[in-house]
């Protein structure tokens, strides 16, 4: 009686039974996330592809595959695992999960790419497990992980190597 009354007053429906009102919004969400994900990616590959030919290599080649098979492995296998977080009501620990993941990609990228990208994910990978143990404040620790961290290591890229290599 009293579970029906509070699953009654949680949700928005006649029968109080529904899925949690987080999946109402689920499905923007996840578009959202997609969306900006291919987008990133895009803008990678198209830098990528432009820094290839102005150096007059191929971009397509051996370490480029190895990079992208290291980086998208572990961040594939952490984006079905929040799908199934979210799916079976997990919210909470979708947030620190996505961190945890995406250090890990970098850090596994990092054997193919400049050695840099292991300190990104070191920093992701603590942001992600400094999360878990504030729920809640999950869009809190992204914006730090996917904003900040990459603002710093951008220009920290950029002052370090990218200035170096036109120099030379």
């Amino acid at each position: 009686w009293i579970a029906r009354s509070v699953l009654t007053s949680v949700n928005s429906v006649p029968d109080g039974y529904s899925a949690p009102p987080w999946l109402a919004v689920a499905p923007q969400l996840i578009i959202t996330a997609l969306l900006v994900f291919v987008l990133a990616l895009g803008t990678i590959l198209f830098f990528s592809v432009r820094k290839a030919k102005k150096r007059q290599q191929s971009f397509f080649n051996k370490p480029a595959y190895r990079t992208f098979f290291n980086f998208f492995l572990p961040l594939t296998t952490g984006g079905i695992f929040c799908l199934a977080l979210l799916l079976n009501g997990y919210v909470g620990i979708v947030a620190p999960v996505m961190l945890l993941f995406y250090g890990v990609s970098l850090i596994n990228a990092a054997k193919y790419t400049y050695g840099s990208i292991f300190g990104l994910g070191c920093a992701e990978i603590v942001l992600g497990l400094l999360c878990a143990f504030f729920p809640g404040k999950g869009l809190l620790f992204w914006s730090a992980g996917f904003g900040v961290l990459h603002i710093l290591y951008g220009i920290y890229f950029y002052v370090s190597i990218e200035r170096k290599e036109r120099l030379s």
